[in-house]
């Protein structure tokens, strides 16, 4: 066996782990999403459900108010939610940021309580844990399994909201699918999660979950360099924004756009590029010409990196299995007897790019080619049946 094979957790110290998880945070071994949050879940501001400018989406984070994290269930009054672009991490999303961590910690603990199955909470589909030796790893290899376990579930996330549709969903979500700062708000949530969950287990602080996670929020926050107003984040939905920048002078245009305002909402391709980079390396998508928004001309961007291996020099694959069967509805309007998307089977997610590459191929086909790369090239004068706003 490798050398720091030893560094596993004893089983005394399991014992006391546990007993400290359950005696002082009981809550974070239960479903950490009891309640999505569904208080910013689109790109972009001032949309319209309708060609009517009527009733905006809009949604915006202070950059020195985040509030206090909740789990579980989301506590409206003292969680702020919403967009906060940062210099150096590009547009955060702080819901998908919240779910992560709370998702990482609750991994995290159910590693250490329940070593060989876990039976996560249902969506679209029957998700399945099996660790294997996972007594060989110490709590910072559980924790980094942790992270990179919510991190798969939240791309699944990704994957189902592509499919969601009527009758088997309300309203479809493809308008907000692999958006540009999903997938980096994802996992800079589960950095978060982390963080701690490393904190609770090796600390033993007299701190709520709460306080704990707001602190390390705040922390990871202004280690990207957020801009200074609600008004800087606009501006850098503007520079994106070809709407927008249609009405400046033609040389003063940003051409590298990623979204369009002035098409509605719930048409897919209100969003016309997409980020499906599932790692190692996630890396923020930063807006052209920084400087609109109160950031530095130059600023390198915070790049994160996917856990891949243990201490013990193995995959993270072979401590774990996490199996996906994707419910059939996805797929189909058996109302109509109709396919809408092309259906896939269980997978695990050692497999999981092939499912992002067969999610490409669909969303290429709406999207048009390119859709997932930064350029000047504007997919949307090709698209037809677009329904647009009555705007100025």
């Amino acid at each position: 066996m490798p050398c720091h094979a030893g560094h596993k957790i004893a089983p005394a110290k399991r014992v006391s782990l546990m007993r400290h998880i359950r005696n002082a945070y009981p809550e974070q071994l239960t479903n950490p999403e009891k309640k999505m949050r569904k208080t910013f879940s689109q790109f972009g501001y001032n949309l319209y459900e309708f060609p009517l400018p009527i009733f905006p989406i809009t949604k915006f984070i202070r950059p020195d108010k985040f509030g206090q994290q909740s789990y579980g269930v989301p506590n409206r009054r003292k969680e702020k939610n919403g967009a906060l672009y940062t210099c150096r991490g590009g547009f955060i999303d702080f819901s998908h940021m919240r779910a992560a961590a709370d998702w990482t910690v609750y991994l995290a603990f159910k590693i250490l309580s329940d070593k060989d199955n876990v039976d996560l909470p249902q969506e679209a589909g029957i998700l399945k844990l099996h660790f294997s030796h996972a007594e060989e790893l110490n709590e910072e290899d559980i924790v980094n399994m942790a992270q990179k376990i919510a991190f798969e579930r939240l791309v699944w996330h990704e994957v189902a909201s592509w499919h969601y549709h009527a009758p088997y969903h309300f309203i479809s979500e493809q308008s907000s699918a692999f958006t540009p700062e999903d997938l980096y708000s994802n996992f800079l949530g589960t950095e978060i999660g982390k963080r701690i969950a490393l904190r609770i287990l090796n600390k033993r602080e007299p701190l709520s979950y709460s306080q704990i996670a707001t602190e390390e929020i705040q922390k990871m926050i202004t280690s990207l360099s957020p801009v200074q107003s609600k008004k800087d984040s606009k501006h850098a939905y503007d520079v994106v924004d070809l709407n927008k920048q249609r009405k400046l002078p033609r040389k003063e245009q940003n051409k590298d756009v990623w979204y369009d305002s002035k098409i509605v909402f719930h048409d897919q391709r209100y969003v016309f590029k997409r980020y499906m980079n599932t790692g190692p390396e996630i890396g923020p998508w930063l807006i052209p010409e920084p400087e609109k928004a109160g950031c530095p001309c130059e600023q390198d961007p915070e790049v994160l990196h996917v856990p891949q291996s243990a201490s013990t020099g193995k995959s993270y694959y072979d401590y774990y299995t996490f199996t996906i069967t994707p419910d059939s509805n996805m797929f189909y309007d058996y109302k109509r007897h109709k396919e809408l998307h092309p259906a896939f089977s269980a997978f695990t997610t050692n497999h999981f790019g092939q499912i992002v590459r067969h999610i490409h191929q669909q969303m290429e086909g709406v999207l048009l080619p390119g859709f997932d790369k930064r350029n000047d090239q504007n997919p949307t004068i090709f698209y037809t049946n677009a329904k647009k706003v009555f705007l100025k």
